[in-house]
């Protein structure tokens, strides 16, 4: 795993607003273990990383990798994603109609 796995882990949970053990319950571990994450003493186990990227809006790739974090408007689209998958499928054809009608009209010319 990347070096810079810990930095943005705490960078990540600090930006939420989150103490070591709230993550850690979010998580399923003590306080104690995300301290060893963002120290790189330990790292969290395949099953953990995708619960802190799902929570984070980040992928394994930003969340693990060398690569930056994704801006803000990323991390929103992720986060609305997460949310369009769990409509029905009915809701999810009503919101998108509503999103075809709001950008025909944004995007259309002037009269």
């Amino acid at each position: 795993m990347s070096t810079k796995f810990p930095e943005r882990l705490r960078s990540l949970r600090r930006r939420k607003h989150m103490s070591q053990e709230e993550l850690g319950r979010l998580c399923g571990v003590g306080g104690p273990a995300v301290h060893r994450w963002e120290t790189g003493q330990t790292e969290p186990d395949l099953e953990t990383l995708q619960k802190l990227a799902a929570l984070f809006g980040q992928t394994l790739d930003s969340l693990c990798g060398e690569d930056a974090p994704p801006p803000a408007e990323t991390e929103n689209l992720a986060l609305m994603t997460r949310a369009f998958r769990q409509l029905t499928e009915e809701e999810q054809q009503t919101l998108l109609a509503v999103g075809r009608t709001l950008f025909a009209h944004a995007f259309s010319p002037e009269e």
